[in-house]
């Protein structure tokens, strides 16, 4: 009796229990699945995008054109020696780099051949002078003769008798003579070499001992009174430009950033560039390398410097962040939560900004964000943008004001804060600058 009781007992415990707790835990289930709560799934509108927006603001809007271009010298000299001989003297001192001011001397040729020259012209000079003062004697003795004679004659056989032929004969070899004498003086001169305009000593290409002559390239200089740089433009936006009144502000690659000086506009290039079709303008520079002007920075030459042509406005018309200007030449304004279309037509690009000729009157509040699908009447939720404009506006401005603060105050230089640089935005598709 006692072992049957152990074997239910074993078998209880191995098998009821297990399969027990299964179809408790099946039957809880089964109740969980169909007392679960329903849910009714009702369709409703899209929410309505959130975009910034940036204000049309009218005003004179002056035309900023900005461009790169390679510094040259206004003024580039090979300098050759007028005379030939060899070189006795060189300035070492001087050498690539140097600015050198007008009329220092250079290099010097041996000066004896020319010395001689000088003094075998002196000498027959000195002979030609003796024999015009012998041929007026005689001309003197001749007049007494004529005056004794007592009657005239004709003037052909007077000018004979007076002997007027060889008398001019006389002055014309003294003057002959007083011309060699001067060209050798010149020879002589010329035996020094000298800079002929303030310069830099771009090269130097002679050494003592060696013989020069004419065609012979001793130095090269470029001068330095005035530096030139020739600007590449979209041709439409020649007519926009007015020398008169611009402010030209050239920025050197090697500047600190917000450093600039102030140029001329010289004259517009009316020759087209063959490849982009793009016209030049031409600025310069004084005293690019800061010789009498020691506060300014230095220009290199050579450098790729940034140009920045300010033009004056010319009249009153209404100006958007490029970010506000949509594919096609469109713009989306908002108003009243709703999205409208609107055309525009476009005057020129000014820096970050599209300044209209028509289509807008000012005020009007303009999407600046980009959308897939826009369509008129579309509900958007409109957030105010940033101060300056839309996202590749952002800052434009506020470097352009405090550079024009500084040329009022009549500085050649402006510091302008970081993080205020205007950017530089592609225009949107369709537009051509």
């Amino acid at each position: 009796m006692s072992n049957w009781r152990k074997r239910i007992s074993r078998f209880n415990w191995n098998f009821v229990l297990p399969i027990g707790l299964l179809v408790a835990a099946a039957f809880i289930a089964s109740w969980l699945l169909r007392e679960k709560p329903s849910m009714s799934r009702t369709a409703g509108p899209p929410p309505a995008p959130l975009v910034e927006v940036a204000t049309a603001e009218r005003g004179q809007y002056p035309v900023t054109v900005e461009a790169l271009g390679l510094v040259r010298a206004r003024e580039t000299v090979d300098l050759e020696p007028q005379v030939q001989g060899s070189v006795e003297w060189l300035d070492y001192e001087l050498d690539q780099g140097s600015t050198v001011p007008a009329g220092r001397l250079l290099a010097k040729i041996d000066p004896e051949p020319y010395q001689l020259a000088l003094r075998t012209a002196g000498s027959t000079l000195a002979e030609r002078r003796a024999e015009l003062q012998q041929e007026l004697g005689q001309q003197q003795v001749a007049e007494e003769e004529y005056e004794l004679l007592g009657r005239s004659l004709p003037d052909a056989d007077r000018a004979l008798v007076l002997r007027e032929p060889q008398l001019a004969m006389a002055q014309a070899r003294v003057a002959a003579a007083e011309v060699a004498v001067s060209l050798a003086e010149r020879d002589l001169r010329l035996t020094e070499i000298r800079s002929p305009l303030n310069a830099l000593l771009v090269s130097r290409s002679v050494d003592i001992g060696d013989r020069v002559g004419p065609g012979s390239v001793l130095y090269r200089l470029a001068g330095t009174d005035v530096f030139q740089i020739a600007v590449e433009i979209p041709a439409v936006q020649l007519s926009r430009l007015r020398r008169e009144g611009a402010e030209v502000r050239i920025h050197g690659s090697q500047w600190p950033e917000g450093r600039y000086r102030r140029g001329r506009l010289i004259r517009l290039i009316p020759v087209l560039e063959e490849q982009g079709r793009l016209a030049r303008v031409l600025v310069e520079l004084e005293d690019p390398l800061a010789l009498e002007l020691v506060s300014e920075p230095r220009l290199l030459l050579n450098d790729l410097a940034r140009v920045v042509i300010v033009s004056p406005p010319e009249r009153d018309r209404v100006r958007i962040p490029l970010t506000a200007l949509q594919d096609g030449g469109r713009v989306w304004i908002v108003r009243d939560g709703r999205i409208e279309v609107r055309p525009v037509e476009l005057a020129y690009l000014s820096g970050d900004y599209a300044v209209l000729e028509a289509g807008l009157n000012g005020g009007e509040a303009l999407v600046t964000t980009r959308l897939n699908t826009v369509t008129d009447g579309m509900r958007v939720r409109q957030r105010e943008a940033p101060e300056g404009g839309g996202e590749g506006g952002k800052g434009g401005d506020s470097a352009k004001d405090s550079e024009a603060a500084a040329a009022k105050e009549g500085k050649h230089t402006g510091e302008i804060n970081k993080g205020e640089t205007k950017g530089t935005t592609p225009p949107p598709a369709g537009v051509r600058q």
